[in-house]
């Protein structure tokens, strides 16, 4: 143990004497006892022991063996303090920060700079890693919930002064350690997985929902909703927001200043997920749950179940959420009016922020060629015997793709390995790889094997088979009749701002559905007319409980909303209450990336 780390464990226990005094006392130890018996380090051990320190119980806690047998002192997080040097700490990772550069003021050479949110079974902590320790991410492949060793650091106070952060230096190392190493340390740091908490948990608040630095878990019930916004130093930046359903509510969960290298690749509806690092904010009777760029976002079990083949689905399900299979999808309505999309013809990028037109024509889109509603092409697919399947569609996001290697045809069938797979989106760029598996013949009426039977646009779903499955928020399509005239309302939405709102109830040869839109698709559903024929690719469907209220012929649902996306601003997801007074109402919800056919 050498001379700075035991006058940093004086340091800690009298923060009343300073470096000097301590040395100086040391200096006085060994006057006294005469040359040749002790060296700096012995006469600081007396010293520690005369102010009632024992330097020997520090050095038990932790210690992993080092060069020549003398061991290295590791330092527990919660007994850091600022001013102490030539620290080492072993902890996991927690959440990784983007690197940032920065120009110094005194020679203008430029510093890079990774921050870490790293933990021990008792705290956490931010960590500095400054220039070649910056790059020690990517040169190890560490990732979240890794176990890492930093060595010959310094600790200072925070800008706020009164938390602490771990600096690097130029002596400094940052290494990996194998769980081995983790155990031979006399203590075992626990696991992201075995630290996290359910969301539900986070809206009753106990103890182990306090804190910036939370881990929370839940299954991924909406769609994530991904769009940019200018953050607080003028740049262009993206925020995620989704709803994650625990074991008793679902809880709204925001990440701003989204690092797509944080982002699990693969993260399908119905797949349970955990987010590092992550803050709970509470307005009111509403909880939500906010994380930066540095939170960590990990599929630990996929909710992915169309997989090709037995091998595809032994892959997937090991929760390796970087694992993106290839996938065969069947193209069913693009949002132009050509009814083909060429790559290239949009280079404004963003997510989910797609608008298909509307009006009168025989087809619906705004002309970009950004999406496209899909479906799985697989043997696996539950057709019935009419040719008709209740498996769920995809949005396919070709928004990004800026090359001309396939041009989309409705009725093509295409296979892909996307780049990710968020929700109900399947994103393609131009890394991802796609192939044209089948084209459409406008001649081919069908083939029928056996008793199963393919035609060019399936599924269209039945009203009365909507009911969505538990957890899930999947995508259909439906063909219906107009049997009223829209209504449009304006509505104030939870933050204030006035929105409008359209409703018209829909129906086919099963039953009604009340089809709803806000705002922007407004516009989309006002036009049409009773008795007008619609087919709607890529809505959401709805079990409502509504409540009769003496008179009022209308019976608007108790869990009216005001807002497109609604579910991510509930905790509850709506009223399932059920009395002698109540009965319950299906509900279309029209996305921005809707696209609607007018069929006759």
């Amino acid at each position: 143990m050498d001379t700075e780390s035991i006058v940093a464990l004086i340091l800690k226990h009298r923060p009343d004497l300073s470096r000097e005094d301590i040395l100086g006392m040391a200096r006085a130890k060994m006057e006294k006892i005469g040359a040749g018996y002790l060296t700096e380090q012995g006469a600081l051990f007396l010293v520690a022991a005369d102010l009632g320190i024992r330097i020997d119980e520090e050095m038990g806690r932790m210690r992993i063996g080092g060069n020549g047998g003398r061991g290295e002192m590791i330092t527990a997080l919660k007994d850091l303090y600022s001013g102490a040097r030539d620290v080492s700490v072993v902890a996991r990772v927690m959440k990784i920060y983007p690197v940032k550069r920065y120009s110094r003021k005194s020679d203008g050479a430029v510093s890079k700079l990774r921050r870490l949110v790293v933990y021990d079974n008792e705290k956490s902590m931010s960590v500095n890693l400054w220039d070649d320790a910056a790059d020690t991410i990517e040169r190890f492949g560490i990732k979240a919930g890794d176990a890492i060793k930093i060595s010959r650091a310094y600790v200072k106070s925070g800008l706020d002064g009164s938390t602490l952060v771990i600096n690097t230096g130029m002596k400094s190392c940052v290494e990996p350690i194998g769980l081995d190493v983790d155990s031979s340390i006399g203590v075992e740091i626990k696991r992201l997985e075995d630290m996290a908490i359910d969301v539900s948990d986070i809206v009753y608040g106990g103890e182990e929902a306090k804190g910036d630095n939370l881990v929370v878990t839940g299954i991924l019930y909406s769609n994530p909703i991904i769009s940019t916004y200018r953050n607080k130093d003028g740049e262009e930046s993206r925020v995620m927001s989704m709803l994650l359903q625990g074991s008793m509510s679902k809880v709204r969960v925001v990440v701003w200043d989204l690092n797509y290298a944080n982002l699990a690749r693969m993260m399908p509806l119905n797949s349970k997920i955990m987010v590092t690092g992550i803050r709970v904010r509470r307005d009111s009777d509403r909880v939500e749950l906010h994380g930066d760029s540095g939170s960590i976002i990990k599929t630990l079990k996929h909710g992915w179940r169309y997989n090709s083949t037995s091998s595809d689905r032994e892959a997937s399900d090991d929760g390796d959420e970087d694992y993106l299979e290839l996938i065969r999808l069947k193209v069913l309505a693009i949002d132009n009016g050509s009814g083909e999309a060429g790559y290239g013809t949009d280079s404004s990028g963003g997510s989910n922020s797609g608008s298909s037109g509307s009006g009168s024509s025989g087809s619906s889109g705004s002309g970009s060629g950004r999406y496209a509603i899909v479906m799985v092409d697989s043997e696996e697919a539950n057709y019935d015997d009419t040719g008709s399947t209740r498996s769920p569609l995809y949005l396919l996001d070709i928004s990004s793709l800026t090359d001309d290697r396939v041009v989309l045809r409705e009725g093509m069938s295409i296979e892909c390995i996307p780049s990710r797979f968020l929700g109900y989106t399947i994103y393609l760029d131009e890394d991802s790889y796609i192939a044209v598996r089948e084209e459409y013949d406008p001649n081919d009426k069908g083939d029928i094997t056996g008793t199963r039977t393919r035609y060019r646009y399936e599924p269209i779903s039945k009203i009365v088979d909507l009911e969505r499955e538990e957890g899930e928020e999947n995508l259909h399509a439906v063909e219906a009749i107009v049997l009223t005239i829209p209504r449009v309302d304006e509505v104030r939405r939870r933050d204030g701002s006035i929105g409008r709102r359209v409703e018209v109830l829909i129906g086919d040869d099963t039953r009604e559905a009340r089809l709803i839109a806000w705002d922007k698709q407004v516009e989309r559903i006002e036009v049409l007319r009773v008795g007008e024929r619609v087919r709607l690719y890529g809505v959401v469907a709805r079990r409502r409980t509504i409540t009769k209220r003496g008179d009022d012929s209308s019976n608007r649902s108790s869990s009216d909303s005001t807002d497109d996306y609604s579910d991510l601003y509930s905790n509850d997801g709506g009223n399932t209450e059920s009395d002698s007074n109540s009965s319950y109402v299906y509900e279309l919800h029209v996305r921005p990336f809707t696209i609607i056919r007018h069929i006759g």
